[in-house]
């Protein structure tokens, strides 16, 4: 069976459960993204860039621009 590791948006009371695959995607994704933002590790609370096997749930940080 697949790993599955949880992604919470800050700000956010939804919880998706996802395979190791798809979280390393989410992760990819927010980093290359323009506006992107940061993925930190729910546990440890410490900003990571890659995923590794130990990591359970992930909580994605978005970057908010503008103002006015």
């Amino acid at each position: 069976m697949a790993k599955k590791v949880k992604v919470r948006i800050l700000g956010s009371n939804v919880v998706r459960e996802v395979t190791l695959e798809e979280a390393r995607e989410i992760l990819e994704d927010t980093y290359n993204d323009p506006v992107g933002g940061f993925i930190a590790d729910a546990r440890t609370g410490e900003v990571i860039t890659q995923l590794n096997p130990d990591v359970e749930e992930i909580v994605v940080i978005e970057q908010m621009i503008g103002g006015g």
